[in-house]
């Protein structure tokens, strides 16, 4: 194999090209680790399981990147008022399944209205928490960050969509690549594992959003694989 064409070679102008955005995400990893020092140090809090520390930041460092470098198609005002509105769905759903949203259908939510800050360490806090004794919301940083990026992901899928098919839900279906994708992180976002697997609830939880941004932001690669298997 010739060296131009080698790992090496490859790394070096992926390096090359995107110097610019490993500079910046390295100011903004180094801006996280100070918070959580600035945090431990103000505090005292003993920090026992890293692992924990570092999540929020992958979801929030991921969700960020996969936004920012991924474009929206453009689409005529009936296909985009389509695809706004299963998106927004989705956004309310990953909410109410994730914990952010709740809502007292059967009767009033515990507590009454409230309105409360709880500052946890960076990442996890701090966390909001404002409602009626009907609707309340409970604000996590890096939960929100996450389902809003897998939501604009899937905002960007639909229109891809409903380019093709006007119908956003024939669309979706269509596409091999956004069906399994958007439906896989609402099992993250439920407590399935944390009843099962309580131990090892945010490390599947983390795992899944990992492969749902994966799957959305290379729908287009995955679903052409796919579909030359399938053959």
């Amino acid at each position: 194999m010739s060296e131009a064409y080698g790992p090496l070679a490859r790394v070096r102008r992926f390096l090359l090209t995107e110097t610019a955005a490993i500079r910046w995400w390295s100011l903004v990893v180094a801006a996280e680790l100070a918070l959580v020092t600035a945090y431990v140090a103000t505090t005292g809090v003993i920090i026992t399981e890293p692992r924990y520390v570092v999540y929020p930041f992958v979801w929030i460092n991921v969700g960020l990147w996969a936004m920012v470098r991924t474009d929206l198609p453009v689409v005529e005002g009936r296909q985009r008022a389509v695809a706004t509105a299963l998106a927004g769905g989705y956004l309310l759903l990953l909410s109410w399944a994730g914990g952010i949203l709740l809502l007292g259908l059967s009767g009033p939510l515990p507590g009454g209205a409230v309105s409360s800050v709880h500052w946890n360490i960076p990442g996890w806090g701090p966390t909001v928490v404002v409602g009626t004794p009907r609707v309340r919301f409970s604000i996590i940083p890096f939960k929100l960050v996450g389902y809003v990026a897998m939501t604009y992901l899937v905002y960007a899928r639909l229109l891809d969509a409903t380019r093709a098919v006007l119908s956003g839900v024939l669309g979706l279906v269509s596409c091999v690549g956004c069906t399994f994708s958007i439906l896989l992180p609402l099992i993250g976002a439920t407590t399935l594992f944390g009843s099962t697997l309580t131990g090892l609830s945010w490390d599947l939880s983390t795992a899944v959003f990992l492969l749902t941004v994966a799957l959305l932001y290379w729908a287009d690669a995955v679903g052409a694989a796919v579909s030359r298997r399938l053959g």
